[in-house]
């Protein structure tokens, strides 16, 4: 189950940034260092610790880190496995 803090903590490690920068409401278009590979590296590491696949069109439609965890991509995971 994706959680805030799991998100936040984990594009915040990917991306070598302090989690006190980031917050539900953060774009990602203004997060420093983020391009379409480091989605790809968040898509298959949620994927991994989902334990499934998630919708690649519906992740790639989510325009703030709260989109994550709001939208409930884990249960996309859990139907496509």
């Amino acid at each position: 189950m994706l959680t805030e803090s799991f998100v936040i903590e984990t594009v915040a490690d990917l991306l070598d940034l302090e989690e006190t920068d980031l917050t539900a409401d953060t774009r990602f278009e203004e997060i420093s260092g983020w391009d379409s590979v480091n989605a790809l590296r968040l898509l298959v590491f949620l994927e991994r610790e989902l334990g499934g696949k998630i919708d690649y069109d519906r992740f790639m439609a989510t325009q703030r880190l709260g989109d994550l965890w709001e939208q409930e991509l884990q249960q996309d995971a859990a139907v496509a496995s």
